[in-house]
């Protein structure tokens, strides 16, 4: 479907509305688009200048009036250029992590267990075992990627945990906090987007997890009790300053 297309590139489901809306309608005024995708005024003048900024639509002034219309669809394969450009970046990024994560001090006898995962099945199937340990979850993430990339399962996963009454703390950047919503035993704060990091970071028990979701998403699973606490004691660092 176009719109699983659109939200891998990065589009927020509002995004998504309004530009499908601009692509049928041809041009159109934000009142106007409001009224036909269901999408209140405020968050219809914030996709709006985000599709800007993402090159997707133009727009005209007419009468003291922006007016706004869809680009060609092939703009969209700009956008597929910059993904893949992303994903070597972030692949490089997430090899950096393994080394550095793996140099762990020469006198810790602690073993080690370390694995990676690609893909659909490999990345369900970590989120699958989370939930099994029963131990809290502390995420930092730049986004809802994990929506974003497997739809309904986000929110049975959601379900699920809170019925295993296994409670989670995740920290957003400031950019997320209108996309999200209130959930049980799901605890949100957020911090200035300079201090986002692409690559989402999952820490329970003694386990650490980084997922990569541009292009093929990878994951790097990390088993270690120094590695974990470290990681623990930073995201409850930035827990302690970030904003409600």
């Amino acid at each position: 479907m176009i719109a699983d297309a659109l939200a891998y590139l990065g589009f927020s489901p509002s995004e998504i509305k309004v530009y499908l809306f601009l692509v049928q309608k041809g041009s159109s005024y934000p009142n106007e688009i409001s009224a036909n995708t269901s999408v209140n005024r405020t968050n219809v003048y914030e996709a709006l200048s985000r599709l800007v900024s993402k090159g997707v639509i133009s727009y005209i002034t007419r009468n003291k009036v922006k007016v706004f219309e869809a680009k060609s669809p092939g703009t969209l394969k700009m956008l597929i250029d910059e993904k893949k450009k992303e994903d070597e970046k972030n692949t490089k990024l997430a090899l950096k992590d393994i080394e550095r994560l793996s140099k762990s001090p020469p006198h810790a006898k602690t073993k080690l267990d370390a694995g990676i995962f690609i893909g659909r099945r490999g990345i369900k199937s970590l989120f699958e075992e989370m939930l099994t340990t029963g131990k809290p979850l502390h995420f930092f993430a730049a986004d809802l990627q994990f929506r974003y990339f497997f739809g309904p399962y986000f929110s049975q996963w959601h379900k699920k945990r809170s019925e295993l009454g296994i409670e989670q703390r995740t920290i957003f950047p400031e950019t997320v906090r209108k996309k999200t919503w209130a959930m049980p035993l799901w605890k949100r704060k957020f911090i200035p987007k300079e201090y986002a990091n692409p690559t989402t970071t999952i820490i329970y028990g003694d386990t650490c997890i980084f997922v990569q979701w541009l292009g093929e998403p990878l994951a790097i699973k990390i088993e270690n009790p120094g590695i974990a606490k470290s990681h623990l004691n930073y995201f409850n660092l930035l827990w302690k300053i970030a904003k409600n």
